[in-house]
């Protein structure tokens, strides 16, 4: 399932909603200054800045009952110069930390995962693994990290502004065509990865209702000895 990902901004006053399924997480973004004069204020001042911008929320900020409800996330986006050194490859936020708007960087650190396994299972099992692949594996993902933080600073920006949008952004935010591309940009990112490492591994019956995975060579060894059995 997509998650639905949306923002409420109110001249400068932001609340970034995404839909997980079984609940909502929301985001309230503020400045350090706006943090402190709320935790001044007591819990009651974040239920207002909420229902501020999102008054349909009124009835559901009651479950905000202290501050141990709520997490204050300090945001630092940034990202490594140099991925890899020999016998070492970083990705992920360890390679590019990202800001919480979009919750995009779980997807970046699988979208890596994925893009290293495509690149370096083959040296590895062959044994001839350099350095010249885990900068492969850098080539491959900066620029979508690069672009990803890039929108999010453009998305903090316009949300933090203490004006209102310009007039095509809420002409659009009328569409239905803006919140799909911030829908799919939330989930599938500007380059998707998909995994095509060798099939290395079989399904084996084993048992009744049971299965276990079963390395393609021993399962060749298996076939010929059973194979040899009936001769």
């Amino acid at each position: 399932m997509i998650p639905r990902f949306v923002i409420h901004a109110n001249r400068g006053k932001a609340l970034v909603m995404l839909d997980r399924g079984e609940y909502w997480q929301c985001g309230l973004v503020t400045s350090k200054e706006s943090a402190a004069e709320m935790q001044a204020k007591g819990i009651e001042g974040l239920r207002a800045r909420i229902v501020e911008n999102a008054p349909f929320l009124y009835d559901g900020v009651a479950e905000v009952r202290e501050w141990n409800d709520a997490k204050l996330l300090k945001v630092r986006v940034d990202r490594l110069r140099r991925w890899y050194c020999p016998g070492f490859n970083c990705i992920g936020d360890a390679a590019h930390a990202m800001s919480p708007v979009g919750g995009v960087g779980i997807n970046l650190a699988i979208q890596d995962a994925v893009a290293a396994a495509n690149l370096l299972a083959r040296p590895l099992r062959e044994g001839a693994l350099r350095t010249r692949h885990l900068a492969k594996v850098q080539r491959r993902r900066e620029m979508p990290a690069r672009f990803t933080q890039r929108v999010q600073a453009v998305i903090l920006r316009q949300v933090g502004a203490d004006q209102r949008p310009p007039w095509l952004l809420r002409l659009l935010e009328a569409t239905t065509l803006r919140r799909r591309m911030r829908t799919r940009f939330v989930s599938l990112g500007i380059r998707p990865e998909h995994v095509e490492t060798p099939d290395a591994f079989k399904l084996g019956s084993f048992g009744c209702g049971f299965s276990t995975v079963v390395p393609a060579e021993q399962n060749e060894e298996s076939r010929r000895r059973q194979r040899r059995r009936v001769r």
